[in-house]
């Protein structure tokens, strides 16, 4: 498959898009260049480079380590309240 990748000036790159199988690989009107690979895998915005028409992924860069974690509910907001005054009365009788 043929994509288009958007690189800054150390061919980081930034952004992709798939492109139609009959464009031509290399450099495109826009500045940018088209390249063909075999897999999306690896295609990580900012994670990777384009070396020699190849996508070289970060060494070490693990994409789901990199996703905010979600925002607790509000009942586990109210659980974790709740067993943090448990705790904190626990710990105040047993100073007693």
């Amino acid at each position: 498959m043929k994509i288009k990748v958007w690189t800054d000036n150390n061919n980081r790159l930034l952004n992709w898009a798939y492109m139609n199988d009959s464009r031509s690989v290399g450099p495109t009107d826009d500045g940018q260049q088209i390249i063909e690979i075999d897999s999306t895998d690896g295609l990580y915005e900012n994670h990777a480079s384009i070396i020699d028409g190849q996508v070289v992924p970060d060494a070490g860069y693990d994409p789901d380590a990199d996703r905010p974690a979600p925002d607790p509910s509000p009942e586990q907001q109210l659980l974790a309240n709740l067993t943090l005054e448990v705790a904190q009365l626990k710990a105040a009788k047993s100073s007693d």
